[in-house]
This record gives C-alpha cells, structure tokens and sequence, in this order.
C-alpha cells in the first residue's frame, strides 16, 4: 500500500507541469516528442526541466529503499532458500524416474509372457467352438433330411432345427470350411421350401378357421425369426383388400354381369336392376369382411395363447401387433373414404334404401362385437369409433326424403277444400307404417322415423284444425245439421280413423296417439256443446215447478223430461248418427253423459221446498233421466255419476239421521239437499249469497271443490243470525247439517 501511495504522489506532481505531463501518456513517442521541442525551439528548456524531474525521481527513490531496508533484505534471503529446496525437490525426482525405470524393467517379461499365452488360449477356445459348431451342424443336416421326408406333419420340428442351424451358423464366420459349404446350399433351399409349406398351412388354417394349423404355421415362422415380417404382411394385405373390395363393390365390378347390361362393367344407374346390382356386391364385400374378420379372430386368438419358449411371452407380445383392433379400423377407415367419394348413381341408391346400408354396417360391427370375450381375447375391445357416423350424409338425406314421402300424401289428402275420406286417412297411416318398417332392426333409426311420423300426424292435426268451423252457425241445433256441422263430423271422423289405424304403426305412439285425441276431445265437445247449453237451459226451468206437494200419487215425469228426451234424441239421431266411430268416441261421449248428470245432480240438490210427494216426483224423473241420458251410448253402462245418481234418489227417502252415513254421494250434494228440508229461517247457500238456483247450479259446476266452504260460510251465517235475534233454539235441520259436515 505504501508502494502504491508513493507511486501516485510522484506519478501525480509528474502530471501537473507540462514538460513531464507527456511522459505518462498512454500514447507516448519519443521520436514524435523531440521533433516537437525542436519546432518549438526550446531544447535548453526543455533539458532543464527534464534534470528537475530525474533528480526529484532519484530522490523519491533513495528515500523510499532507505525507509524499506530490511524488507528489501528479508526478501533477497528468501530468494536463497527456495532456490535451496527447488534443488532439493529435482534430486528426489530423478530418484524416483530411476525406480521407474528399474520396476518397468522386471514386470515387461512376465507381461509378453502372459499376454502371449492369453492369445494362443483365445485361438484355441475359437478353434473348439468352430469344432463344435461343425460337428453339431454336420449332425443337424442329417437329422434335417430326416425330417423333411416326414412333411408337414414333422414341419415344426424341422423348423426348431431350421433354428438351431441358424444360430450355429452365426454372421457367416464358418464360411470357407468345406464340410460346411457343401450343405449350406442345400439347407438354404430347403429353408425356403419349409417357408412355403408353413405359408399355404396359414393360409389354410385361417381359411377353415383351424386354429392346429395356424398355430403350427405361427410356430415355425417364430422358429426361424420371420414371425413379426410374416403377421405383419398378412395384416397389412388384408387390410388394403378392404378398401380395394369395397370400391369395387361400390363401382359395381364384383358383379361383371346382369340382365341388359354388358360383361365389360355394370353401370350403376336409377333403376332396380342397378340397385340390385350395387346391393348384390355389397353383399360380397360384407360376406368378405365376415370372412376375414373371422380369419383374425383365429389369428390373434392363437397369437395371444401360444407363447415363445425362450422368452415365455405371447407371440402377440412379441409381434407387437392388434389384428383384430387394425382390421376394424381399417374396415372404418374404408368406410369413410369410400363412402365419402361415392359416386352420383351409388349415393343415390344408398339414400334410397340407407335402412338397408345401414343394417349392412351395422351387423358387421355386431359381428365383430360378438366375437369377442372368449379364451385369449378378454381383454380386446373395439376401437372406440363411432360407426353410424360414416353414413351420417346418407342418413340426413334418407330422413329428409322419408319426411317428404310422409307429408306429400298429407299434403295431397287435404289439397281440397273438403275433408279427407277414410281411404285417405289409412293411406296416411300406411305410408308411416311403410316408413317405421323400413327402419326394423335399428332402435336409433326407427326413434327418428318415428319423429318424422309425429311431425306428419301434426301437420294433420294442423290441417284438420283449419278445417273444423268454429262460428256461430254451429250453435243453430234448431234443425237437421247444416253444412258447418257436418264438415266438422267429418273431421272428427278422420281423426277417429286417424287415431285408430296409428295403434297399427310399428312403434310408440302413445304422446302421438294422446294428441290426436286432444283434438278429438276438444272437437267432440265443440259439437256437443250447444246440446249441452240446450239441455242447461232446460233444466233450469226445474225450479219452476212446484215439488213441495205431499200427495204420492205421481202422474207421469216432469215437463222439462220430454224436452230433454227431445234433445238427446235429436242429438243422437241426426248429429251421433254421422259419426262413423262411436265407439272410439266412447270416452268423449261419457264424459258428456257424467257432466249432464253432474249438473242435473245439482239441479236436484237445490229444489226447495220438497214434499212427500215432491219426492216420489224426483225419484220417477231420475229413472227417466237415467234411461234418456244412456241413450248416448251404444251401449248402456253404469258410469260413475249414474251411480251417484241412483244414490241420491235414495237419500231422497232418508231421514235425516241416516243422511250422516251415506258414502256414495258427494258431501255438497247432501248439504244442498238438507237445506231443502229446512225451515224458512234457514236460507240456501244461494239465497245468502243472493243469486238465484240456476246461478249456483253454475257456480257449483264450476266450483265443486269450493262448494263445502261455501256452504260452511251459510252456516256460519246462520249461527250468527241466531245469535243476533236472540233465538231460543236452531232449526231442527240444523243438527243434521253439521253431522254431514264433520263426517
């Protein structure tokens, strides 16, 4: 440090005066600074100052050895004793080279000895192995004719021999030995000889699908090493003939003849004999890829159970190869490339009858599926490929044209202004039944036949919708029907028909069925409902006769009766009449029936007063309504609502105790008819609300799971009536009542 810091001080005072200055450049030229003084023409100057600065440089120096003495020395006599141990380490050096040299010199004897022996040991391990392998070939050639004169049947021990020389022959190092190159043409030969024998029992084994000959064929190549080559080859061949089978199925060139056209090709046109023609070689190819699917089935069944004796692994494993899983993706493959470079004439014969395609595809994957699972093959599965997909083009061509067949006879049924017959309609159906047949055999095909036949049936409904008159002139029933009625029962008509021949459709339409008879019903009661507003009508004027008269003796029904008759019969016999399927309207007929009878039930409920005799009146109608309303039907039956009333006729003769255990009729009905039997204080629910008998018959048609609370509310009414006036006792009804409503 004190070195450095003289340094800087001298080096630094050098600097700061400009004759000196020059000498500490980088880029200092002594030639080019002289020439400078001398054009400057001050040498003597310069001289000067160059004097000043050696003597200040001398002086620095003196003073900076007498002020560092002793280290000076110090380090001078350090000098002397490493030169000293430098002399000493090159003398122990030379020793140990001289060690060396002598130690070198007693092991290279033994060392050339050794090694020469090792060499005239390894010449004669070489020299008895070549024996050996000699001997052993000379005894393997014999044993080779042998063997050969047995056949086929002795193939797979000749190809272990086959093995066995062809280890011992090695990389060809025996070459040149005589006894050796006289047979080795021969074994060559007969090599290639067994090679052929083993090929034509593959090819037969897999062709009768025997899996003895395969495997003893799949033996001997594994025996000679050409296992991988030879299944490689054979599944690779097979694989091309896929394609190759289906384009020329697809082009008509499995079949070189039919009827009318020339042996030189088939021409795949429009007509039958063509499509029959296409149909036929696509046969052919389906039965061809059967075949050889069945072939790779034997092969990687007998693949995956036979295993190498050295390593113990599958032949399989040691293929490295998938026959069954690379022959159906070859066959997908196939499918997709050929069917998507189709021809005009072949796609038009594959949207025509893509059922058929379909099926065709579809039963080969089956095929393929059902093979599997047995011995050797529990782990193989399909590719994951979604078949259906190569003929997805032909599918959505099919579909459009099946919903074109399906809706053209809809659209010509309905083309005039009229209603479609019945022959009309059954040719609708016929042609859904056509359609929905056509796709057996496949459940997604037949789901989306089955949409198209929905869509037909609603554009029929559509149809029929516009066609049915819904104006006023439907409700002028004063007469025989006019031209807006009939229209319309012949709509009805043709649904019916409809709704019936659709039951024949191979498929489910239970959705489609209910639809059609939404319509019916909707339509059904369109046309009933001016009768039934009729015979509401009629029945309201029930409360202007007087049934509170006691005398039992009954003359005959009540007026408002025959008018109903003159109703029903009028419906049945000039409306009814023209319906072609009453039966079928059945359903639509009774609900008719019960809602008549419903509301004459109410009706009922609320006569008021009621006497004995008013009863009897009752009772005789009820019989009579019974027998009037049945004539709806072609045949009579017992509905639910006749049996409620024929109960009520008897709760017309209960005493009011025994009103409490009646189960058989509603609770408002028998409500309704206790109030008739009440006294003048106790008002009917209708006289509360201050509406009139026929308004709360229509509020209880309308309502009938509010009437309880209602009358409740009457009650309750009552009770604070009672109350109020400050009565002494309720009516004696009243008891009656209120059992009924805690029952």
């Amino acid at each position: 440090l004190y070195t450095i810091k003289f340094e800087m001080d001298v080096l630094e005072s050098f600097a700061v005066e400009d004759d000196l200055a020059t000498f500490l450049d980088d880029n200092y030229n002594a030639e080019t600074y002289a020439n400078s003084i001398i054009a400057l023409s001050s040498v003597a100057q310069t001289l000067q100052a160059l004097q000043v600065g050696v003597e200040k440089l001398d002086t620095a120096l003196e003073q900076h050895v007498s002020e560092h003495y002793e280290d000076l020395i110090n380090q001078a006599t350090g000098m002397d004793i490493l030169e000293e141990s430098l002399a000493i380490v090159k003398t122990r050096i030379n020793q140990l080279q001289r060690s060396m040299g002598t130690i070198k010199k007693r092991l290279s004897e033994p060392y050339h000895q050794m090694s020469t022996r090792t060499l005239q040991l390894s010449r004669l391990q070489k020299c008895c192995d070549v024996l050996r392998r000699v001997t052993r070939i000379q005894y393997l050639t014999k044993r080779l004719k042998q063997q050969l004169e047995g056949g086929v049947k002795e193939i797979t021990k000749t190809s272990q021999t086959f093995s066995e020389l062809q280890y011992l022959y090695g990389d060809g190092d025996l070459a040149g030995i005589d006894v050796i190159d006289r047979d080795l043409e021969w074994v060559m030969e007969a090599r290639v000889n067994m090679e052929n024998q083993a090929q034509q029992l593959l090819s037969q084994g897999l062709s009768s699908l025997n899996q003895n000959q395969t495997s003893s064929a799949l033996q001997v190549f594994n025996s000679i090493g050409t296992l991988r080559e030879v299944v490689t080859t054979h599944i690779e061949t097979t694989c091309t003939s896929i394609q190759e089978g289906l384009n020329s199925a697809l082009h008509g060139k499995l079949e070189q003849s039919f009827s009318g056209v020339a042996p030189g090709g088939v021409s795949l046109g429009s007509t039958a004999a063509s499509r029959a023609s296409l149909w036929s070689c696509l046969d052919k190819w389906s039965t061809q890829i059967t075949a050889q699917y069945n072939q790779m089935h034997v092969l990687h069944r007998t693949l995956g159970r036979r295993r190498d004796t050295a390593s113990h692994r599958t032949l399989l494993e040691e293929c490295e190869v998938t026959p069954i899983q690379t022959f159906v993706s070859a066959v997908h493959s196939a499918l997709q490339e050929e069917l998507r470079n189709v021809n005009s004439a072949a796609k038009q014969a594959l949207n025509l009858e893509y059922p058929k395609a379909l099926r065709l595809v579809m039963s080969l994957w089956a095929h393929f599926g059902e093979k599997l699972g047995v011995e050797g093959l529990e782990n193989v599965e399909l590719p994951k490929t979604n078949v259906r997909e190569v003929l997805t083009t032909f599918q959505c061509t099919y579909l459009a044209r099946s919903l074109n067949r399906l809706l053209d006879p809809v659209n010509m049924a309905f083309s005039g202004k009229g209603v479609p017959s019945q022959a009309e309609m059954e040719g609708l159906v016929r042609a859904m039944v056509s359609e929905v047949t056509a796709a057996r055999g496949d459940q997604e095909l037949k789901k989306l036949s089955t949409s198209n036949v929905v869509k037909a049936v609603r554009d029929v409904l559509n149809k029929c919708e516009g066609l049915f008159y819904h104006g006023s002139s439907v409700n002028d029933i004063s007469s025989d029907p006019n031209q807006h009625h009939v229209r319309n029962i012949q709509v009805v008509n043709a649904l019916c028909t409809l709704y019936n021949k659709l039951v024949e459709v191979p498929t489910d339409l239970t959705a489609c069925r209910g639809e059609v008879w939404t319509m019916i019903s909707t339509d059904i009661n369109s046309l009933l409902a001016p009768f039934r507003l009729q015979i509401e009508h009629i029945l309201n004027t029930m409360h202007e006769t007087d049934y509170s008269f006691s005398s039992p003796e009954v003359s005959g029904c009540s007026t408002y009766l025959t008018l109903i008759e003159e109703a029903v019969s009028h419906l049945t016999s000039s409306y009814l009449s023209l319906l072609t399927s009453r039966g079928t309207l059945t359903p639509a007929l009774e609900g008719f029936q019960d809602s008549l009878t419903s509301l004459y039930l109410h009706h009922l409920s609320v006569v008021r007063p009621l006497g004995e005799g008013g009863k009897m009146q009752l009772a005789t109608d009820i019989a009579e309504v019974e027998r009037v309303l049945g004539g709806l039907l072609d045949e009579h039956s017992v509905s639910k609502q006749f049996k409620v009333l024929r109960g009520f006729r008897a709760v017309l003769f209960l005493t009011e105790k025994d009103l409490s255990t009646v189960r058989n009729v509603p609770k408002a009905l028998l409500l309704n008819h206790l109030f008739s039997r009440a006294g003048e204080a106790l008002l009917s629910p209708y006289k509360v609300a201050g509406w009139s008998a026929s308004q709360y018959v229509a509020w209880l048609d309308s309502h009938p799971s509010e009437a309880v609370d209602m009358i409740q509310g009457t009650i309750q009414w009552y009770e604070d009536m009672i109350r109020e006036s400050g009565a002494l006792e309720f009516d004696p009804i009243y008891p009656a009542i209120m059992a009924v409503l805690h029952t």
